[in-house]
């Protein structure tokens, strides 16, 4: 193991292999072949081969683990319908329903672990801000700005969670989940007014928007800040397949993907 500064405690110890998106999540997503179809700007392929690098010491990748890949990771949706977290989720009403979309405080429900859901979305957007996770660029995954070392002290828990990020969640309801069993990398959404980034797991999509533009009903949204911790229902399935006929458009797509191209045609 390499002896280095790891990025997230600043000391220098060994640093062990670490997944940008943790490694779990892989098994949601593998075909009947076993493997998974990995989608990235440059490239689709068919592979066995997961993001990491080495990163974080054990230590730090350790407290990643254990305070939100643990909890949440088991409660994503499957190929065969089933979605614990949507079943959690929804176990009290909505507190408002407006054109097609379910609002849930969920401080108001005891079964929704707040602080896991949110170390780990921060964890996964800041390992994306700090580290390329590609051999043909040093340049990171996405650009968080000075927010990079905000939202590292706030997962250190050293700091308050920053003023100028909002998180956001939406959810798939189960039906809708079950045709979207894909996983995305981090990347920069399309909003103008201020910097946005989203990435996607199976049945949630997290949202991070950060700077001094973001306004004041998106921070009001924020999943963390707001005391009542509100997470959306809401059909966004178009949107993730917007995002991967995208990159089958643009990317170059491996041999071992044609064969799913011509059944499933983006």
């Amino acid at each position: 193991m390499p002896i280095a500064k790891c990025p997230q405690c600043l000391q220098e110890k060994p640093l062990i292999m670490s997944h940008m998106i943790p490694s779990a999540i892989y098994d949601y997503t593998r075909g009947p072949s076993g493997h998974h179809i990995s989608m990235t700007p440059d490239l689709v392929i068919e592979t066995d081969r997961e993001v990491q690098a080495p990163l974080l010491c054990r230590e730090c990748d350790n407290d990643l683990n254990k305070y939100g890949e643990t909890w949440l990771l088991p409660l994503l949706a499957r190929i065969d319908g089933t979605f614990p977290f949507y079943d959690l989720l929804t176990k009290i009403p909505p507190d408002a329903v407006d054109n097609g979309t379910a609002g849930y405080a969920t401080a108001r429900n005891p079964e929704i672990d707040a602080e896991k859901i949110t170390h780990f979305a921060v964890g996964v957007f800041w390992k994306a801000a700090i580290h390329s996770w590609r051999g043909n660029t040093s340049d990171p995954v996405i650009d968080l700005g000075p927010y990079t070392e905000s939202l590292r002290t706030f997962l250190r828990g050293e700091t308050q969670f920053p003023e100028q990020v909002a998180l956001t969640i939406g959810v798939l309801t189960p039906s809708k989940a079950q045709k979207t069993i894909s996983m995305t990398q981090p990347y920069r959404g399309s909003n103008r007014d201020w910097h946005n980034f989203l990435f996607y797991i199976p049945g949630i999509e997290f949202a991070i928007s950060v700077g001094k533009a973001v306004g004041e009903e998106r921070r009001g949204e924020c999943f963390y800040t707001n005391p009542l911790h509100p997470i959306y229902v809401i059909d966004f399935s178009e949107d993730i397949r917007g995002v991967q006929r995208m990159m089958f458009k643009n990317a170059k797509i491996a041999r071992n993907v044609h064969k799913y191209m011509k059944k499933n045609p983006q």
